[in-house]
């Protein structure tokens, strides 16, 4: 990745933070320069609504209503990646999907903000791709889900 596409997300991401007004439009600039700088075939942002069971679909790009409404049915089952990602908030990258379809790998990561002295989870961000995220690009994707906390937890109030 370059230093250009680096520069784009962060600039991005704060004009989002800073700028956007709404969690929905906020999440949504994030994801877009997200899923065009690493270029992913999808890529949504869940948050948690108060439950860890009970996923919502924030923003989203490469996907039509169809499949979202698929993919929220889907993690409701606590097995799934995305839910299981609530559950033991540990990112994970270049994952074979669990349905057949679609691009080869997907990557799942914990929105996580810090409350009271305890971190907490209100949200994912998960990604499809093809091509496996190198381990020099990771913290940068990393970033890029801090910022989607960052947002959440902000845009929320």
């Amino acid at each position: 990745m370059s230093d250009a596409a680096a520069r784009e997300i962060l600039i991005e991401g704060a004009r989002a933070l800073a700028h956007i007004d709404g969690l929905d439009a906020g999440l949504q600039r994030l994801l877009d320069v997200l899923a065009e700088q690493f270029e992913v075939a999808s890529a949504v942002v869940f948050t948690v609504d108060g439950h860890p069971d009970r996923l919502e679909i924030a923003a989203s790009v490469g996907l039509d209503e169809r499949t979202g409404a698929g993919l929220v049915a889907a993690v409701a089952n606590p097995d799934h990646p995305i839910a299981r990602t609530v559950a033991s908030p540990v990112a994970t990258f270049d994952v074979l999907p669990t349905a057949p379809g679609g691009p080869a790998l997907r990557s799942h990561l914990p929105l996580i903000v810090r409350r009271e002295q305890a971190d907490v989870v209100v949200g994912v961000l998960a990604l499809a791709h093809d091509r496996p995220i190198e381990p020099v690009v990771r913290p940068l994707v990393l970033a890029g889900a801090d910022l989607a906390a960052i947002a959440i937890e902000r845009l929320r109030s």
